[in-house]
């Protein structure tokens, strides 16, 4: 059999870092997707390569139709088949919601929910069966900050694409899940008051510490192991205990 093959969203830093690395040290070949971040996603090649790892890097946007399709014909062709998508790439947002532009609401929809949608859909057409498909949402869904309508709003709907997709894929031996890490240690903290976030985050978790992207990474590479083939359609909060319901 040949190696399997994952595409990562996002694989230029944070989670996304993480779980490409991870993913090359479980054997995995590692399509390394990126939209603008190249030099990042260059870096995590290297970094993958350099411990052993097989990896290419792809350029897409996952807010654009035809370069979603593009990226799954050239990882398809690249590699001769695909395992695993982990939709990782996002975007945060933090604003009072009486206050924001329809404009936004469109960028933020248009790479968290139809960005995600789409890399779904192309995913169910190309993976192979018996293949993972793993979706990053956010603890935010659970806890509904002040200002984080947009944010919030979007990731709800990839928690509700991930549980329609696991029962359509499901009698393929295809699971789908969403994976919602807490307040993590990534550049998207950059985007605010990073230590006041991290200390707020520290705070919230009841393991009392800011969660890293291994953190993560180490749950995704779970759920895309054989060990999960039977967890399907769930939402996974990786937050250190912030969310304990």
């Amino acid at each position: 059999m040949s190696r399997r093959v994952a595409i990562v969203s996002g694989g230029g830093t944070g989670i996304g870092r993480a779980v490409c690395l991870r993913l090359a040290r479980e054997g995995f070949a590692v399509a390394v997707a990126c939209s603008r971040s190249v030099a990042d996603a260059e870096s995590t090649l290297q970094a993958l390569r350099a411990s052993g790892g097989e990896g290419e890097m792809f350029q897409a946007d996952i807010a654009d139709e035809s370069s979603v399709q593009s990226l799954f014909a050239a990882v398809k062709a690249r590699f001769g088949r695909i395992d695993v998508v982990v939709n990782n790439a996002g975007i945060g947002h933090s604003k009072k919601l009486a206050q924001i532009e329809m404009a936004e609401f469109d960028h933020i929809f248009g790479v968290n929910a139809r960005g995600t949608f789409m890399m779904c859909r192309e995913a169910a057409q190309f993976i192979e069966d018996g293949g993972r498909i793993v979706n990053v949402s956010t603890g935010a869904t659970k806890g509904n900050p002040a200002r984080m309508a947009l944010y919030v709003g979007s990731k709800l709907a990839v928690e509700g694409f991930t549980k329609v997709l696991a029962r359509e894929l499901a009698l393929r031996g295809i699971t789908v899940n969403a994976v919602s890490p807490g307040m993590t240690d990534t550049p998207m903290l950059l985007g605010g008051d990073a230590e006041a976030l991290r200390a707020y985050g520290a705070q919230a978790a009841a393991m009392r510490r800011v969660g890293q992207p291994e953190d993560v990474a180490d749950a995704i590479a779970a759920l895309v192991s054989a060990d999960g083939r039977w967890i399907t359609g769930q939402n996974i909060a990786v937050d250190g205990g912030t969310n304990i319901v």
